[in-house]
Order: structure tokens, then sequence, then C-alpha cells
């Protein structure tokens, strides 16, 4: 969990905890969300449409959605 959050971290440029909601992250944007679902498949085999992806809200999300 800490690797994930790391990279989570690296991708939107701030620290991040299982709660953070990642959209409401200060400078959000589009090139963070390609960041994040690039991540989630390079890192962990974890593809995700962007259906699925506009229904996560926080990191926590994120990391169920991975098996984590």
């Amino acid at each position: 969990m800490s690797k994930f959050l790391d990279r989570m971290a690296a991708v939107l440029e701030k620290p991040v905890t299982v709660d953070t909601k990642f959209r409401e992250v200060e400078g959000w944007s589009s090139l963070m969300a390609f960041g994040i679902l690039v991540t989630l498949e390079n890192d962990y085999g974890r593809r995700m449409d962007l259906d699925e992806f506009a229904k996560m809200e926080t990191i926590g999300d994120l990391v169920h959605a991975c098996g984590l």
C-alpha cells in the first residue's frame, strides 16, 4: 500500500492518503488523470475505462479497484 501511495503522490505532486479526494488536489488536471490511469495500468496491471474512473473519488477507491 505504501508503494501505491508513493506512486499516486508522485503523479499528483502532493502527499496523499487513502482518504485523499484526488480530484480536489490543488492543480488537478486532465494530465494528472491520465497519469493515474497510466500508472494503474503499467504498475498494477489494472486497465480502467473512463466511466469506471469517473466513479472513483478517493485514493482508497483506486486501491480497492486494484485489489490492494
